[in-house]
């Protein structure tokens, strides 16, 4: 071993290498070293080591070669795209393209990063739907059917035969799309080894694990014992020596792992003078594959103590996580981080060179970004925009895990409470946004209306499914991105609350129901135009689709690919012509049109507030609260706006009357349905329809049916129908829990005088999960339990209901059918002032 080390010391001395990389070499060396003398004694350990380094350092020039190569393609390829795209001006906007590569709803001429992504999970989704829905969750309870299945599904995929022929075939349906998934990650620049009987990826919660013992050393060793007589030492290859671990090693192997899942591998990272990051990406997810159980029995056992805990969970959260890998990769390179960075610093220099009225790639700054960005820094607002927005698709980092998780619960909560409302919004405002998005493409408007409640059905959903199109129940388990509500993170229990509070609230099946019949409507118009040439499209049917990259080359593709049931779907693309790449452009336009068809919240809009800030801090943790309730409204007026100047661009009636009509018609439809919502929702409150003929009432339907309803109610009010002001409003939802919360005992003790549990009925009336405002329930909650209380614990409770309603008759001149205090209505719903007295 000395002697490897002096011939080291004397190659520095001679300045053949640096001594940096004559450090790093020893350091290769002896771990190496440690791991061969498990196995083989001293003695050979010093030469295998040297072998295995020596074979390891040529493999590794060879892989640095490739990904060199593929990291300067790739450069070259975005720089062209960067260069030579054009805004709706047809001005060159580096600024607008370098977020166009990122993510972007249409008219970029390109493929995003978030959309390509998207697309790779249609695509798999598409091959899966048997398996999606054989493993469906049931309606109310959302449990997983079929669970014995899935588990002989896990038994077929490690090569133990089960005798289920349905097992069977959905495990190999699943390997076949796991093992198409690596080998294209690794076209893209990585290197996943193949396994054979691999089977499931093993996924580690490092807080149970942690939750083990009171220090992460007692954790470890409890870990340790679990999972050890669970492992096949032989079959776990080691990384360093590439030979088994063995018996031998094993234990040394779990300490190195165990170290890496406690502390997310900082305890292996090298300190050096340079900022610490995820590094190339195509060297990632080798740990998955690492450990290796001995049966499929005890991978079940293992993942149901500390991994996802359910199969299916863990099979979609994996191709969904390397559906974004590799999406990234090809966007950006094998090293996606540096790319961006590089792309990032590209805009700024444009962006500087156009500030000193050079040639430039950039659009001009205007006053207000130029003042923003302050004198001798150029590209600031477009480089923290960059980032940010990057930095949102990949994940934003968490500093304090605790801290997040915990404000995570509270807005959870919060949107259990209080959205029960938004399926009876979404189902009268969606058709008019939608109506407006296709008009946008020149869609059929008005037919497919009647195609809704088809979609309900479970043969048609598998159908479309099965053609391409992501079912968001399987691109996230416990929907992580609820519409309306943004990204959800915090406990399984708090997101399962909220999943099943959409459900019974009606947005969630109106909604996928809504996401389907915008793609079907993609497919059966592609094929219905096929017998038309590309020049002859109608200019906003064509851009719409170029907006995505496609082209007159792609769609004579699209001519030759309509199937047996007159659709142009990814699928029949790939059946027929088996090209790959036009079937995921049509994938990305169906799933990034659907945003404009049935909204729910962007990341572009999302990632302006949160930034680069990370989860758990002080900074990111109030922006999440701010955005609570708001992230809907404004990422999709900002998708109107750009419709608008698109349509403005495209329409062949006259730009001017053209935006001027689409935008009358979103606004008048929109506006009926914020009004038609409001009056229902007021009904199950136990309310007389409002007066439709002040210009409050239409007011607050505006703004609901725009998404801002939370602030519609203070039109004629102090606080919203939360019970909460301006401010609270503004603070969030979540955060008006978490004031109301830490408030109620000192309101609880200053009631005392007057003996009554007001604040507690309050309380209970505005946070209690589902029941105060999903619209079957609000009224009867409120008049039959909440009520019913304050009349037992506070003595003025007449006085209080009284005053009620002379507040609602003052403010807009309604009265209560159902009136508070009482049990039970006292009458029908007087309709007679819905034209006015």
């Amino acid at each position: 071993m000395m002697g490897f080390k002096d011939c080291l010391v004397s190659l520095a001395a001679e300045g053949d290498i640096t001594k940096e990389e004559a450090a790093f070499l020893a350091d290769e060396f002896e771990e190496r070293f440690a791991q061969a003398r498990l196995s083989l004694g001293d003695g050979p350990a010093a030469g295998a080591a040297r072998e295995k380094l020596i074979a390891d350092l040529k493999a590794d020039a060879a892989e640095q070669k490739r990904q060199a190569h593929l990291t300067e393609a790739t450069r070259l390829g975005l720089k062209e795209e960067l260069q030579g795209y054009r805004n709706a001006s047809g001005e060159p906007d580096v600024y607008e393209a370098s977020l166009g590569e990122l993510s972007h709803y249409g008219f970029r001429g390109m493929s995003s990063m978030r959309g390509k992504s998207e697309a790779i999970i249609a695509m798999a989704h598409g091959k899966l739907a048997d398996l999606m829905f054989t493993f469906d969750r049931t309606p109310v309870l959302g449990r997983r059917k079929n669970m014995v299945t899935a588990a002989d599904m896990v038994r077929e995929m490690r090569g133990e035969n089960t005798g289920n022929a349905l097992a069977k075939a959905l495990g190999e349906n699943l390997s076949e799309v796991f093992e198409y998934l690596r080998q294209r990650f690794n076209n893209a620049g990585g290197s996943i080894p193949k396994l054979l009987n691999w089977g499931m990826p093993q996924t580690h919660d490092a807080a149970r694990i942690r939750a083990l013992g009171k220090t992460a050393v007692e954790a470890k060793a409890v870990w340790k014992s679990f999972i050890g007589p669970l492992l096949d030492p032989d079959k776990m290859i080691s990384p360093l020596t590439g030979q088994p671990v063995g018996a031998g090693g094993l234990d040394k192997a779990l300490d190195y792992a165990a170290d890496s899942i406690l502390t997310g591998n900082w305890a292996h990272m090298q300190p050096a003078m340079r900022p610490q990051g995820r590094g190339k990406l195509a060297s990632q997810r080798q740990d998955e594959r690492f450990l290796v159980f001995r049966t499929a029995d005890d991978w079940l056992v293992y993942n149901e103590r500390f991994g996802t805990g359910d199969v299916i969970q863990t099979a979609f959260d994996h191709i969904n996580s390397m559906a974004k890998d590799i999406a990234a990769m090809e966007k950006f390179g094998p090293n996606p981080d540096a790319m961006v960075a590089w792309m990032t610093q590209v805009v700024r220099h444009e962006i500087a060179q156009a500030d000193l009225g050079k040639a430039s790639f950039a659009r001009p700054t205007g006053k207000v970004k130029g003042w923003a960005e302050g004198k001798g820094n150029p590209g600031a607002v477009a480089a923290y925009r960059i980032e940010s927005l990057y930095d949102t698709l990949r994940g934003r980092p968490t500093v304090m895990g605790g801290v997040a998780k915990s404000t995570a619960d509270i807005r959870n909560l919060a949107n259990s409470a209080m959205l029960g409302a938004a399926g009876v919004t979404a189902s009268v405002t969606d058709p008019f946004v939608a109506a407006s998005a296709r008009r946008l493409a020149d869609l059929p408007v008005w037919k497919p209306f009647g195609q809704l409640f088809a979609m309900m059905s479970k043969q048609n959903r598998k159908d479309i499914v099965a053609s391409a199109v992501i079912w968001d129940d399987f691109m996230h388990t416990y929907r992580d991105e609820a519409r309306m509500l943004g990204v959800m993170t915090g406990s399984d229990w708090s997101k399962y609350l909220v999943d099943r509070s959409m459900t019974l609230f009606g947005l969630k099946p109106v909604t996928t129901a809504r996401q389907l019949l915008e793609a079907r409507i993609w497919h059966r118009e592609i094929a219905s135009q096929s017998g038309t040439e590309w020049a002859d499209l109608t200019p906003r049917f064509r851009a719409a689709m170029e907006g995505f990259g496609i082209s007159a080359s792609d769609w004579l593709v699209m001519q030759k690919s309509v199937d047996p049931d007159g659709l142009v779907t990814p699928m029949s693309i790939v059946g027929e012509t088996g090209n790959r790449d036009v079937a995921e452009k049509l994938a990305e336009l169906t799933m990034s049109w659907r945003e404009r068809s049935v909204p729910s919240g962007t990341p572009n809009t999302r990632s302006m507030f949160t930034g680069k800030v990370p989860r758990g801090t002080m900074v990111g943790e109030t922006a999440e609260f701010f955005l609570q309730f708001k992230s809907f409204g404004l990422s999709f007026a900002a998708n109107q706006i750009e419709a608008i100047s698109r349509y403005a661009l495209n329409d062949s009636r006259g730009a001017k009357i053209g935006a001027a009509h689409y935008a009358s018609t979103l606004l008048i439809g929109l506006t009926i349905g914020g009004a038609i919502a409001q009056q229902l929702i007021g009904l199950s409150d136990g309310k007389d329809p409002e007066d439709m003929t002040t210009a409050s009432f239409w007011g607050k339907a505006f703004l609901k049916g725009g998404g801002f309803g939370i602030f519609g109610d203070m039109l004629q009010a102090n606080t919203n129908r939360f019970g909460t002001g301006l401010a609270g409003m503004l603070a969030g939802p979540g955060a008006a829990l978490l004031s109301d919360t830490v408030q109620l005992p000192f309101d609880m003790l200053n009631s005392a005088e007057g003996k009554t549990a007001k604040p507690a009925i309050d309380f209970a009336g505005r946070y209690t999960p589902i029941l105060p405002s999903f619209w079957a329930t609000r009224g009867a909650w409120r008049r039959m339990v909440l009520d019913q209380l304050q009349w037992l614990a506070d003595p003025k409770a007449h006085q209080s209901f009284r005053a009620k309603e002379r507040d609602l008759r003052k403010r807009t001149g309604q009265d209560y059918f159902w009136r508070p205090g009482d049990p039970l209505p006292a009458r029908e719903p007087d309709l007679s002032h819905i034209g006015g007295n």
